[in-house]
Formats: C-alpha cells, sequence, structure tokens
C-alpha cells in the first residue's frame, strides 16, 4: 500500500475491472458454449430419431434403444466438467450416429427414405405403372389404326 490514498483507490479500480472482465469473458464463453451444445443436442436428436425409427421397423425391442442406467450414469459424470464437456460428449455421439449409418449402408448411399412396408408402395405403385403402360400401348395402337383407315 502506498501513502496516497487516490494511487491505492486507482489500483483497487484497476483489479476490480480486471477481475470484472474476467468474469464477463468467462460469462460469455460459457454462454457460447452452451449454445453450441444445444445446437448438436438437436442435431443429434435429428440423427436418432431415423436410426430409432429404422430399428424398431426391423423388430429390435424400445429396451434395446434406451440407455441402460449405468450408461446415463457414466455420460452424466462425463458431462459434469460443464457445458465443454458436454459438446465433447454430444460431437462423440454424432460420430457413433455417424459410424452407425456408414456400417449399415453402402459407400455413397445414405439412409432410403422408403417406408417400412416399402414393398406394399411397390407393389401397388408398380402395378399402377404396368396398367397405364399397357392403356397407352392400347391408345397408341388405337390411334394408328385409326389413322390407316
Amino acid at each position: 500500500m502506498s501513502t496516497d490514498p487516490w494511487q491505492d483507490y486507482l489500483a483497487a479500480a484497476r483489479r476490480l475491472d480486471a477481475v470484472r472482465q474476467a468474469a464477463t469473458s468467462a460469462a460469455g464463453q460459457q454462454a457460447q458454449g452452451v449454445q453450441s451444445a444445444r445446437q448438436e443436442l438437436t442435431g443429434v436428436r435429428a440423427r436418432l430419431v431415423p436410426q430409432q425409427t429404422r430399428l424398431r421397423a426391423l423388430g429390435v425391442p424400445e429396451r434395446e434403444l434406451l440407455p441402460s442406467e449405468p450408461e446415463v450414469a457414466a455420460a452424466g459424470q462425463a458431462m459434469a466438467a460443464g457445458p465443454e464437456a458436454v459438446l465433447a460428449a454430444l460431437r462423440e455421439a454424432r460420430a457413433a450416429a455417424d459410424a452407425a449409418d456408414a456400417a449399415t449402408f453402402p459407400a455413397g448411399m445414405g439412409p432410403l427414405p422408403w417406408p417400412a412396408d416399402w414393398r406394399r408402395f411397390l407393389l401397388l405403385y408398380g402395378s399402377a405403372a404396368l396398367v397405364l403402360l399397357v392403356v397407352l400401348a392400347a391408345v397408341c395402337l388405337v390411334g394408328v389404326a385409326a389413322l390407316r383407315n
């Protein structure tokens, strides 16, 4: 401490300002981390829903699609460090979803947008296309015959 109270006051004000700026910066970084984690969570959920739907259509039991108690506990412990740890865990989950898609579908071929009962749709639309082709051929033959007369 110096003998000049004004200098002591200025030094204390500078230290307080530095602490305030550090706190503001830390709060901003944390808010940005939370926002990034929320966006990543939205993306991961969007990836998992179609995968769960396909697995249900293949007859996988519902209990196999939900995390077990030990998995939930391990994830909670891994994410206890804050938003950065949560973001890292979500990025790992996205990578796992990518790996699952890569293992399920051949290279360059994404998930098919067909419904689970695709055979019924193929039969319905295939037969409709065949009938339409036969009708079109009949109309053409009738038209050709009419032109010759």
